[in-house]
């Protein structure tokens, strides 16, 4: 418990990079006072940006994976939602999943968003693709599907319900993303297209687990990417806004000591 004289708080939450913002906002929705400190004078920690120059750069955020429209809103819409901010940010729509562009095998492709399009996209790029690439999105879903139900039980998950119900995602669960892709029979050039998001990940697609991969793919390739008119900034502001609304204080510049 903190005080600034007679004022008493239920809990302090130290730092007003996002994941501080979002608990305190989570701490004034359960009924608790809050206050939050800061020891810079501007909220969103990493996820913010700055210029130099005529150049505006990101530090940290761009897009937002799994997000969705307002009508089939994904996982991060609705957590938005569910914090009271979404109608707080003006949200833009990113026009196209991503562009690959190569030097050495001269690729230039440019995928769209949505499970059907992407494919027959693909087909274009490759032809002979499209049977791979069906198979992979009924895999990527069975993947989602069995996370899903993983988090319903709190990963108590049914042994025997599992095999019965996503006997692939089992199969393919101890296998890598260019092993399960080969199993899949899909073309070399595909596949290169495919991986583009490796990188997002951290880890070639010779280790990378396909769960990993598969489920972030399916949740951005379905689910589009969006992003703050006014970068990242914006949702901190926004945060920001949504916990003074909720009568939480707020001090920057203000260091924690212990």
């Amino acid at each position: 418990m903190a005080a600034n004289g007679k004022h008493a708080y239920d809990v302090v939450v130290i730092g007003a990079g996002n994941g501080g913002l979002v608990a305190a906002i989570r701490v004034l929705q359960a009924g608790y006072s809050c206050l939050l400190v800061e020891k810079h004078n501007l909220p969103g920690g990493f996820a913010t940006s700055f210029k130099r120059g005529r150049f505006e750069f990101e530090a940290s955020l761009h897009e937002l994976n799994d997000f969705g429209s307002p009508e089939e809103p994904g996982d991060v819409r609705k957590l938005f939602r569910d914090l009271g901010v979404e109608d707080k940010i003006d949200w833009v729509r990113i026009p196209e999943a991503y562009h690959l562009i190569t030097t050495d095998k001269k690729y230039d492709c440019v995928m769209p968003f949505g499970q059907q399009a992407f494919i027959d996209k693909m087909e274009q790029y490759v032809p002979g693709s499209r049977r791979s690439m069906t198979d992979f999105f009924a895999l990527c879903n069975e993947v989602r599907d069995a996370q899903t139900y993983s988090n319903s039980v709190n990963g108590n998950t049914d042994s025997a319900y599992m095999k019965k119900t996503f006997p692939n995602f089992v199969k393919a669960g101890s296998y890598s993303v260019n092993e399960v892709l080969d199993a899949l029979k899909m073309p070399p050039k595909a596949k290169d297209i495919l991986n583009a998001y490796w990188c997002y990940l951290g880890v070639d697609c010779d280790r990378m687990s396909f769960l990993h991969y598969g489920s972030m793919v399916i949740r951005y390739i379905t689910r589009d990417a969006w992003m703050p008119k006014m970068r990242s900034h914006e949702i901190s502001l926004a945060l920001d806004a949504r916990i003074r609304e909720l009568g939480g204080d707020i001090w920057y510049q203000t260091e924690a000591e212990t």
